[in-house]
């Protein structure tokens, strides 16, 4: 709720100063540095199930991903553009893009020996994501106070994960758990979006964008050291998965003279 109070308060800010806002200057070239700022929300997609040894001689278990929490997120960014005195490609601009992403829970179930008929037990981690982007901007064209762009972006994406759980189905006797521990990581990680940008103020824009992003793969911390009756245990497995999604925000930016 909170998030569609301020992308709706900041819709009827839009709304109530185009009526009087200039579009950004034209001067012939100019470069200027900004200061940027949103939020907006995450639809996650995970993938990568994971096949982990259950002892010599035994079929592996199966974890199946089958879903991912969508969360929201805030970002800060910071950079330089250049504005044009041209209708076509009148802005364009490189900066960094600080972005952090609440707590996400991707769950499935555990299918042991990689048997349906043994589909025993669920289970769920959360993971959590920071992302420091370089981002690539082009406004591609000019309609007054309206402005188009594309972008890119590259950098890297730090997570952390916890809180590994399972439960057994109905009827199922608890085993005891892998106990996947906490992990974390790096990953190189890639964004491409589209939006436009509302000329509020001179020195003021405000961003409406979608975006696709790449966070690579995150992965557990290793299981317990607890050897099992089929002669295994867990302490060099940990689950892996792919992560990524795609994105909807509403940002401000703040051209500083």
């Amino acid at each position: 709720m909170k998030r569609i109070f301020v992308a709706g308060f900041l819709f009827g800010l839009c709304c109530q100063s185009l009526a009087t806002a200039s579009p950004i200057s034209n001067s012939n070239y100019t470069q200027r540095f900004y200061l940027g700022a949103g939020a907006g929300d995450m639809f996650f997609r995970v993938g990568n199930n994971n096949y982990l040894s259950t002892g010599l001689g035994w079929p592996n278990d199966y974890y199946s991903a089958n879903s991912i929490s969508n969360q929201g997120y805030g970002f800060l960014a910071a950079g330089f553009a250049w504005e044009r005195d041209s209708e076509l490609l009148p802005i364009y601009s490189l900066g960094l893009r600080y972005m952090y992403v609440r707590n996400t829970s991707t769950s499935g179930y555990v299918e042991q020996y990689s048997m349906p008929e043994f589909k025993n037990y669920t289970y769920s981690y959360d993971t959590q994501i920071l992302s420091l982007l370089a981002i690539a901007k082009a406004n591609i064209v000019r309609w007054n106070w309206f402005m188009p762009y594309v972008l890119a972006g590259a950098g890297i994406a730090t997570f952390g994960t916890s809180n590994y759980e399972e439960q057994p189905l109905g009827g199922v006797t608890p085993r005891v758990s892998p106990g996947f521990g906490d992990g974390s990581g790096n990953n190189f990680a890639y964004q491409v979006g589209v939006g436009f940008d509302i000329a509020l103020l001179e020195n003021l824009l405000i961003n409406l964008e979608y975006d696709y992003i790449n966070f690579g793969t995150i992965s557990t911390g290793t299981g317990a050291d607890y050897p099992t009756l089929t002669g295994t245990n867990y302490d060099n497995e940990s689950l892996k998965n792919k992560i990524d999604a795609t994105t909807l925000f509403v940002g401000l930016t703040y051209f500083v003279d």
